[in-house]
């Protein structure tokens, strides 16, 4: 009996087909070359990493550059939800100060703060994470005003757990933050400014203090140790249309909340005033044209990337 006689009324080319295709299903996948399910970065790493502090579990993302250590160890940039912004990071440190594929690269190493199971933005554990306590806009404790605690997490647990695992510099440490990311970046700078070097505060949600943010933020004390080290360093910055609402918007509510929320006035008066409180810290305010609240941070990250080349030469006391 041959194979047609099975499928009668089948032409010999049909019956081969099918035979075919019945021998290679049963084929291992292996053998005819698996797709992966998951594409990871050139050199980056994760681990969890448990918070007490905060009494969740975080995701760091490490992202560790092709260049050797300096001396004095590698700077570190600590970025805020970095399950979504890793990749954009990465590719900007990598290609922003190169003037050529051959030559070697930042030798910034990329912490990346994220939370397990969240593809890009975990948007209730951050609103808890990121916002200020005791601030105009908070809402029901725990979802919100866990700043102070999540600051703890970073600099009891996370900076010793990123020091035992690479050689790092720890007077050349950044905190990169967006929105959100971006108030708890001001909330550090206000509070503790001793914990980084440089802070970069993109689009930061300032209206979470209420109409008036600048008599919140004067509310908080702003001594800073001027006797050794370098003063902060912060690079604030927002988009230019981030407070214009857009043609769809328009007569609409999502108009009148963009407009209340002041994102580009907030962030002007917040860099003068700083400015004038504090004449011996390095304030770089920027204003990105043509972007709004989410494509901002395509050009602020070559932007962050060139403050944190610059050299520090402002130092305390001076």
């Amino acid at each position: 009996m041959c194979f047609a006689d099975l499928w009668p009324g089948m032409s010999r080319r049909m019956v081969l087909f099918f035979v075919a295709l019945m021998v290679f299903s049963m084929l291992p996948a292996a053998s005819y070359g698996a797709v992966p399910d998951e594409v990871t970065l050139p050199g980056a790493q994760a681990f969890m990493l448990e918070s007490p502090e905060t009494g969740r579990d975080y995701l760091i993302q490490v992202s560790v550059p092709d260049a050797p250590p300096p001396d004095t160890g590698y700077p570190v940039l600590y970025l805020l939800d970095g399950n979504a912004y890793l990749p954009l990071m990465q590719v900007a440190r990598d290609t922003v100060t190169r003037e050529s594929p051959s030559e070697a690269g930042n030798p910034l190493l990329i912490v990346a703060i994220g939370y397990p199971d969240a593809d890009r933005f975990a948007f209730e554990q951050r609103a808890a994470d990121y916002t200020p306590p005791g601030a105009a806009r908070n809402r029901a404790e725990g979802q919100h005003g866990g700043a102070t605690r999540f600051l703890a997490f970073i600099n009891t647990r996370l900076k010793p757990e990123i020091a035992r695992r690479f050689q790092v510099d720890p007077d050349k440490e950044a905190l990169f933050g967006h929105s959100f990311g971006g108030l708890f970046v001001t909330h550090v700078l206000m509070t503790a400014p001793e914990s980084f070097e440089r802070y970069i505060a993109i689009s930061p949600s300032l209206w979470w203090y209420g109409d008036d943010p600048l008599r919140a933020l004067s509310e908080y004390d702003l001594a800073v140790d001027t006797e050794v080290g370098v003063a902060p360093r912060l690079l604030i910055g927002v988009g230019s249309l981030e407070q214009t609402p857009g043609e769809s918007e328009r007569g609409t509510p999502k108009a009148e909340v963009r407009r209340s929320r002041a994102m580009v006035d907030n962030v002007g008066l917040m860099a003068e005033w700083l400015d004038s409180l504090h004449p011996d810290w390095d304030i770089q305010a920027k204003s990105f044209p043509g972007e709004n609240h989410g494509s901002v941070m395509w050009p602020a990250a070559r932007r962050a990337v060139e403050f944190l080349q610059q050299d520090s030469n402002v130092v305390r006391g001076q």
